[in-house]
């Protein structure tokens, strides 16, 4: 038997993982610090790390040949790289006035203001060794953004751990499926503010079920610094106030007395606003100021729209509605598993034929466990709606943004990506595990099912490495390859 930790041996994120866990279990059942999940997060930060050597650092990037270079490079890399310089050169925040200088001048600036210090160190080694001082700082920030990554999968393991009622293995698969998803690493080897937003939407997250379980005046404070805190680095982070909502509600259903539920239902959610107001609120102030719109969507929409597809563009050339829904749903499940570079660079037709017939999989696995009384859902049911919640937020939003712009990459669902990867887990284990109604969830995968899984994964991240690896890697350093 195991001994429990003392208290001063716990982190901050090991003491919110034992209080939301189910009462039966012991403290000693989950390690500070399992050694399986550090060599998860060290295979993310290798496939992320090379992702941002390989892409292209410039039109002069002599790794890659001419035709290639802009190719291959990290979408919207040019814009975030531009608002940080922007910030250091002025000492203030970006308007967003012209969408062909800085289109991600509507963006929050919690990421960019981060993201100072590894471009200044990245300059001051890039001119110690004689490069490029702007390719130095973009490579620093590459590696800044792959570093929060490593956050983002921490955290995906934690609510694993949550949703799975402390089953190590199942949190373990969902901690991987975040880190091997070849289009997630390689989004997080560039310049993107991505990363920020899913750490802190996923943190969000844990501590709404922990609202949802036993409300408090506490827990409702740091649900709302948590949405003040992904409110400025994405608005689109303002479903987790609709998410914060539904679980105060929830964690006041013990509550007999309506009115006194409801004055508690008031108060835990006034604290939440009052603690997000208090973090993000002016920005929304300065926003309002400048565009009439606290979150600067109106300004985005008419500026982003000059020059670019939309959907009325489509129907102009005589797609169907129906046919636009198509091509969107193609380009999702393609960009799902990885359309890299400029969203035009594609893997082989057998990757992405391997990447669906997973998904195909999982979505029979969360059938499967739904109708054969699987308690995948029952034994975290709560928390589970929570997270459903979430995901299917963010689906909307991206199905919205879509009929506003033609913008078909499936990264923009990553906001989800703790839900989304603990769900593929809930289908693949119920593909392969039956188990009787009733019975605490505590079953492992069998191990067919853990080995076929990791090899999935590993196959598909191998390959998209290789596809995306440069002409000539051992070229040089890139920021001296010019």
């Amino acid at each position: 038997m195991g001994q429990s930790q003392p208290s001063e041996a716990r982190g901050p994120l090991e003491w919110t993982l034992v209080s939301l866990r189910s009462p039966e279990m012991n403290r000693s059942d989950m390690p500070a610090r399992p050694a399986a999940l550090w060599f998860v997060i060290a295979t993310y930060l290798i496939c992320a790390g090379l992702a941002a050597w390989y892409m292209p650092t410039s039109e002069e990037d002599q790794r890659w040949p001419p035709e290639r270079r802009a190719r291959y490079s990290p979408p919207d890399e040019g814009a975030h790289l531009g608002y940080v310089q922007y910030l250091i050169e002025h000492r203030a925040l970006p308007i967003f006035d012209d969408p062909d200088v800085n289109y991600e001048a509507h963006q929050p600036p919690l990421y960019y203001v981060l993201c100072i210090p590894p471009y200044l160190l990245g300059t001051a080694l890039a001119r110690i060794w004689g490069g490029s001082h702007i390719i130095g700082g973009l490579l620093a920030m590459r590696f800044w953004s792959m570093l929060i990554g490593a956050g983002v999968i921490w955290s995906v393991h934690a609510l694993g751990m949550l949703l799975f009622r402390g089953n190590r293995t199942a949190a373990l698969m969902a901690a991987g499926f975040a880190a091997l998803l070849p289009m997630h690493f390689v989004n997080l080897g560039g310049v993107t503010n991505d990363g920020l937003a899913e750490l802190a939407v996923t943190v969000c997250l844990i501590w709404a079920c922990k609202l949802a379980a036993t409300s408090s005046d506490r827990t409702s404070l740091i649900v709302g610094l948590l949405i003040g805190a992904a409110m400025l680095v994405k608005s689109n982070s303002a479903f987790l106030f609709f998410v914060a909502a539904i679980a105060v509600i929830l964690g006041t259903r013990s509550i007999q007395d309506e009115k006194l539920r409801l004055k508690r239902i008031l108060r835990q959610y006034g604290l939440v606003l009052a603690a997000s107001v208090l973090l993000c609120g002016w920005w929304w102030i300065r926003n309002q100021i400048l565009y009439g719109d606290p979150l600067a969507h109106r300004v985005f929409v008419e500026l982003f729209s000059i020059n670019r597809a939309t959907p009325e563009l489509f129907l102009e050339y005589g797609i169907s509605g129906a046919g636009y829904l198509m091509m969107l749903l193609w380009g999702t499940a393609l960009s799902f598993w990885g359309v890299f570079g400029q969203a035009i660079v594609y893997m082989p037709p057998w990757f992405y034929l391997l990447g669906w017939l997973f998904s195909l999989a999982v979505l029979v696995g969360l059938v499967r466990s739904r109708w054969t009384a699987t308690t995948i859902w029952s034994q975290a049911a709560l928390s589970w709606l929570l997270v459903v919640v979430a995901a299917a937020f963010v689906l909307a939003f991206y199905l919205r943004f879509n009929m506003i712009f033609y913008q078909v990459q499936a990264r923009y669902l990553f906001t989800a990506i703790g839900p989304f990867s603990c769900l593929f887990v809930a289908g693949w284990i119920g593909l392969w595990v039956r188990k009787a109604a009733g019975q605490a969830y505590d079953a492992e995968p069998l191990l067919a099912a853990k080995v076929l899984w990791w090899a999935l994964l590993g196959v598909l991240a191998l390959v998209a490495l290789w596809h995306l690896r440069p002409t000539s890697v051992m070229l040089g350093l890139p920021f001296l390859s010019m």
